[in-house]
């Protein structure tokens, strides 16, 4: 790493962990990548693509409707709890709104369709030894019930996904489209060339920012991972993240 990107890293007013992974050359680096984070919303993204690998094995259909109730609202991100008593939504639509705006209910929805057991079983198919899914979306964490990550296991699971390790071409393009809507765009991709496309999932508890990314390059793509905790204020948090992705993307351009 420069001395520049070794700068951006410690300017970041937080606990950080960061992985990089250049697809093309393979080549990578760690900045704390190990250590334990709160997942927050970032856990969005494995429980997603396991949505998807049971509709490629034809143990659901992504048009099904699934009725939405006032019994299924919890607080938190998202707009299904403006919604009338009895909305019916498709599953494709759930997990468009689970990652575009982050809906805790429509997350909470996913995770009764696929089963907890079935989407911590595909964490552990795809290498994510540290991921932890522990609890539903606004349910308090308790000791053994929490949802918990690392920088390497969100960045790693971008990576298999985008090699086509984890869904067949069909399902993995569908979870990129998706991940490419994303509507907070406040870290990585923020001064990034705005004809950049990234596909990505933010997450936010109070003092934890995070944001996991493919930085869609043509022809040398690569996996940013930037988890946070323990920042003071948020906004501040977000700029230097962003700072950081752009002090990574010109380093990525240069070597």
């Amino acid at each position: 790493m420069s001395p520049r990107l070794i700068e951006a890293l410690r300017q970041v007013p937080a606990q950080l962990g960061a992985y990089y992974h250049d697809l093309q050359s393979g080549r990578t680096w760690s900045w704390n990548g190990e250590d334990d984070f709160p997942a927050a919303s970032v856990i969005k993204v494995p429980i997603l693509l396991a949505v998807l690998r049971q509709a490629q094995l034809g143990l659901l259909q992504l048009d099904q409707l699934q009725t939405v109730e006032f019994k299924h609202h919890v607080g938190g991100a998202g707009v299904i709890f403006e919604l009338h008593d009895g909305v019916k939504l498709q599953i494709q639509d759930l997990c468009r709104l689970m990652i575009v705006v982050s809906d805790n209910i429509a997350s909470n929805l996913l995770l009764d369709i696929a089963g907890m057991d079935t989407v911590r079983a595909f964490m552990a198919s795809a290498g994510m030894s540290s991921t932890l899914l522990g609890r539903r979306f606004m349910e308090n964490p308790r000791p053994g019930r929490d949802n918990r990550t690392t920088a390497l296991d969100m960045g790693r699971c971008l990576e298999a996904l985008v090699r086509g390790e984890l869904l067949d071409k069909n399902h993995t393009n569908q979870a990129l489209s998706i991940l490419r809507r994303q509507q907070f765009r406040e870290k990585i991709p923020l001064m990034l060339p705005t004809e950049l496309s990234v596909a990505h999932k933010t997450g936010e508890l109070e003092g934890v920012r995070h944001d996991v990314a493919l930085v869609e390059i043509p022809d040398r793509p690569y996996v940013l991972s930037l988890l946070t905790r323990k920042g003071p204020v948020s906004w501040e948090v977000d700029k230097a993240l962003a700072q950081l992705s752009l002090e990574v993307y010109r380093w990525h351009l240069e070597h």
